[in-house]
């Protein structure tokens, strides 16, 4: 890619970080949106659950169409959709309408957060590509943070419906950005789709074992992440704490993630993407740790939620970023198919963990939730301890 050319690296990070915040500032809403939908907390639920399945079906299918195509069409077309769904959102009052524009949601922030990530492969060296991805998720970070911290604000002050207009300015703002910003960065598109040539791609993908543990450690962890999500707000609430409060205390959770990425982008990346990632998955497995002995011993107070749940964060900014660029390098040729499974993979984890763990009671269990995001964090770390024994292995593969 030529340097002459620019690349606006916050519209990708806004975009990524919109997807998030698609889930997250929705969560400090959830309680209310069943009250006021007379909805049970199973029907909520589907508001996430939709979204995130959504995400991966979505960046399933457009990995591969961008590989024949480009990347620019597809992140242009997410950002309408962000903003349609969002404006339809403040006119509705029935969950089956909202779960409806939930699943369009999902899908406009598939298409831009798969893109985002295979245009940054697409446009930078390998090592730049390892920096540009520590500083989207850096700035990513920063989306959620502020979502939640202002969205028990906006939910206490304007309802539900504030959330839908926050993601409406959000998807404004990556039109404006791909439209007038952002350069086409897969040049030599095969502009011809056939289903041998998408199966092909994914084939060369799934038998790749350095792309499959990559992609795995991203599923595991960012999907731990988002199983998270869906119950933490219930936690909160079982303690007596409000949304406005909420949104401060779970709002440690993705600064731990923005701390991470800065500790990432300054000291890690030079250490290797597999070193970081393997002590990014330590990190992971000791918060669910001191997590369950906090609650194991009585303290309910919500800095005994929030400060486990900031490490668990930290550790996610040490692991995503480098997984995730680790594993569509590792794809070569086939990066944008690299790009949709892992983000597929990712997406249906979450979606699907978070439902499953509702359902066995972690909405009003700690420990249930915990258990449960144990074992995710403990099959993330054996991945990571794979790809770190191939560096010591073959060193030299690992610069490549």
């Amino acid at each position: 890619m030529s340097e002459k050319l620019s690349f606006p690296l916050w519209v990708i990070a806004l975009a990524t970080g919109s997807a998030v915040m698609g889930i997250t500032i929705i969560t400090p809403a959830l309680p209310l949106i069943g009250d006021d939908l007379g909805a049970s907390a199973d029907a909520v639920q589907l508001l996430l659950t939709f979204y995130l399945l959504m995400l991966a079906f979505g960046q399933l299918v457009i990995g591969p169409l961008s590989d024949a195509i480009g990347r620019r069409p597809f992140f242009t077309a997410g950002a309408v959709l962000t903003a349609l769904s969002g404006l339809s959102g403040l006119f509705v009052s029935d969950i089956t309408l909202l779960t409806a524009i939930r699943i369009i949601q999902g899908l406009g922030a598939a298409a831009c957060m798969s893109m985002g990530r295979a245009m940054i492969n697409d446009f930078f060296p390998k090592k730049d590509a390892q920096k540009a991805m520590a500083s989207v998720q850096t700035i990513q970070a920063i989306v959620p943070m502020l979502a939640l911290s202002i969205g028990g604000l906006i939910v206490a002050s304007f309802g539900w419906k504030g959330v839908m207009g926050i993601i409406l300015l959000a998807g404004i703002m990556l039109v404006f950005g791909a439209l007038f910003l952002l350069p086409e960065t897969h040049l030599s598109p095969t502009r011809s789709i056939k289903i041998q040539a998408v199966m092909a791609s994914y084939k060369a993908v799934l038998t790749n074992p350095t792309y499959v543990a990559f992609m795995s450690l991203c599923a595991l962890q960012t999907g731990a992440f988002f199983a998270l999500n869906s119950f933490i707000a219930y936690w909160y609430q079982m303690i007596g704490i409000g949304s406005l409060q909420f949104g401060f205390y779970f709002a440690m959770t993705p600064l731990g993630y923005f701390c991470g990425n800065l500790f990432n982008r300054a000291y890690m990346v030079k250490r290797g993407i597999e070193k970081a990632a393997f002590i990014g998955c330590l990190l992971s497995l000791s918060s669910m740790v001191i997590l369950a002995m906090t609650q194991l011993m009585g303290i309910t107070s919500p800095l005994g939620l929030a400060l486990p749940c900031m490490l668990f964060g930290f550790s996610n900014g040490l692991t995503v970023a480098n997984s995730a660029i680790g594993g569509i390098s590792a794809a070569g040729k086939y990066a944008g198919t690299g790009s949709g499974v892992i983000g597929a993979a990712t997406m249906a984890l979450g979606g699907i963990t978070g439902t499953i763990f509702v359902s066995l009671g972690a909405d009003s269990s700690v420990i249930i939730g915990i258990i449960g995001l144990f074992v995710m964090v403990m099959a993330a770390l054996l991945n990571a301890g794979f790809l770190y024994r191939q560096t010591i292995l073959h060193p030299a593969s690992a610069d490549m």
